[in-house]
């Protein structure tokens, strides 16, 4: 009964963000937060979500027993020694999701954090230090069991949050546990919790907020991915000893964390410089090494076989430490590195798209849709502007959001990631026109044709790739293609004129030939020749 009760509240008030906020201001015991945990949740499974309950919480908001709930293991790092991971059991897990919803909705990220922000990856955080003279990194040590739960504890009683004692104390112990470091024990976010990322980002604004006035001081790019700190310039200021270093170790010392000498590296330009692990001496790309592994592993699957390939593959994949009880999966890792490559160079790099047609092949696996071959780009609020009307987002019978077009009466479908659905249905819902038009400028429209078959997606927007169409063809270009398509001979060679129209009458004309583009390859051609 209680969940069909939860399921009408939900109903009658969804839990947007500033709803989150809102009742979070109301909330004094430790039943309240329980209440407003259950209210997220059914506003994330509906009546299929079965209620938390308070013997449960009273359990879990104690460190010392909450670590029973937590499965330890090992993983072994690349410079010896190993890192600690605690992953809470099911149910513990789930308090702890819905936990980080609530948090999230205070939090808003400046520009300059890159680390675990919703859109934002390595690449974002690399892209802040391309073409520069030097790079300069540094970590914190033991970043997440420095965060302890008194320090989260004192943080949520401050603003944005102004918890009470007792609530930041149910708050502070839930997403707490007892681990060893170091040779004792300590009351601290572990490393695994689905809250700890997100506390680490709130407990650490006071640290972003002096380093990014130090890198004003000093005229400096400052990003911070976790606990990765960088910073770039076109001067030196980053030589040990110095007034920059001085007053970075001070900052650092003050915020009550450690700075990783072992872990600080100065990058210059006749340098290889890298920035979480990517490179950015004058674009954002992932290493050679990185692509030259991966393409060996596949030429030794192609020509000796799978178990050859598997040989080579643990040579290099199983760490020194490993007691043989780990057997890693070659063809998991091998789809991760992938993924990886496309995230950085784009889902239109020819280098991951061979290397991703030769896995498949190996493996068996279906080829994805995104190997499908990149046709043009434009950003949702160019292509309106083309079409002269915007993009119809609508919601079908079982409530899931859809995205079409209209032109001359023919409806297009547009394909929609579950996080883009899940952000302009949150948009939509506010009516926020101000996020509305950004999310237009910051997204593309991307069209694509892959086996004589052609469809739309919107993806985010790259700043290396070129996002205009005239960049891609020029209108006038596009025009004569299309209006001529009639005109083209058998042999494709030859061109005639034709009366030029209006940009709508050109995109009509490219829906009712049902996005045929072979046309504009052949235009492509002549206008290069």
């Amino acid at each position: 009964m209680l969940r069909y009760v939860m399921a009408y509240v939900y109903e009658q008030n969804p839990m947007t963000k500033e709803a989150i906020v809102t009742a979070a201001s109301k909330v004094q015991t430790t039943r309240d937060f329980l209440n407003l945990l259950n209210k997220i949740k059914m506003d994330d499974l509906g009546d299929k979500g079965h209620p938390f309950i308070m013997p449960h919480l009273n359990y879990f908001i104690h460190p010392a027993r909450n670590k029973k709930s937590y499965k330890e293991f090992r993983i072994p790092k690349k410079t010896g020694g190993f890192r600690v991971i605690s992953a809470p059991k099911a149910l513990l897990k789930s308090f702890l999701t819905y936990t980080n919803k609530l948090l999230q909705a205070f939090y808003d990220a400046p520009d300059y954090v890159t680390g675990f922000v919703p859109e934002k990856s390595v690449v974002d955080n690399a892209e802040k230090h391309i073409g520069m003279n030097y790079v300069f990194n540094t970590d914190l040590q033991d970043f997440f069991p420095s965060i302890s739960k008194s320090r989260v504890w004192a943080t949520l009683k401050f603003p944005p949050f102004n918890f009470n004692d007792t609530v930041a104390d149910a708050i502070s112990g839930l997403c707490c546990t007892e681990i060893y470091v170091n040779g004792e024990t300590r009351r601290a976010l572990p490393q695994g919790s689905p809250c700890s990322p997100i506390l680490t980002n709130i407990v650490c604004r006071n640290l972003d907020r002096r380093l990014h006035r130090l890198a004003k001081e000093y005229n400096l790019r400052f990003s911070r991915y976790a606990d990765d700190i960088t910073f770039s310039s076109n001067r030196n200021v980053f030589q040990k000893g110095s007034e920059f270093r001085n007053k970075l170790e001070g900052i650092i010392t003050e915020q009550h964390f450690i700075f990783n000498e072992k872990k600080t590296r100065l990058q210059t330009k006749c340098q290889r410089q890298e920035v979480t692990g990517l490179i950015v001496s004058d674009r954002v790309n992932v290493t050679r090494e990185f692509v030259r592994e991966l393409d060996n592993l596949l030429f030794i699957w192609e020509k000796y076989g799978e178990a050859d390939a598997y040989a080579k593959f643990l040579l290099h994949y199983t760490p020194k430490q490993n007691f043989h009880s780990y057997k890693p999966n070659m063809q998991a890792v091998i789809q991760g590195k992938l993924l990886y490559i496309k995230m950085v160079k784009g889902a239109d790099n020819e280098v991951w798209r061979r290397l991703q047609r030769r896995f498949n092949k190996l493996s068996g696996a279906k080829p994805s849709t995104v190997e499908a071959t990149l046709k043009y780009k434009y950003t949702i609020a160019d292509f309106e502007k083309k079409i002269g009307q915007a993009l119809d987002f609508e919601l079908n019978k079982d409530g899931v959001i859809y995205c079409t077009f209209s032109l001359n009466g023919k409806k297009t479908s547009v394909a929609l990631s579950h996080y883009v659905r899940t952000r302009i249905s949150n948009i939509l819902a506010k009516s926020d026109t101000a996020a509305l038009e950004k999310f237009k400028t910051s997204y593309m429209l991307v069209f694509y044709e892959q086996d004589n078959t052609n469809f739309w997606r919107i993806e985010r927007k790259r700043t290396w790739v070129k996002t205009n169409l005239a960049d891609l063809i020029d209108t006038s270009s596009l025009a004569e293609a299309l209006l001529s398509a009639s005109a083209i001979s058998e042999k494709g060679d030859e061109l005639t004129s034709t009366p030029m129209k209006s940009t709508d009458e050109v995109l009509a004309a490219l829906v009712d030939s049902d996005f045929d583009l072979k046309i504009l390859d052949e235009w492509d051609k002549i206008r290069s020749s």
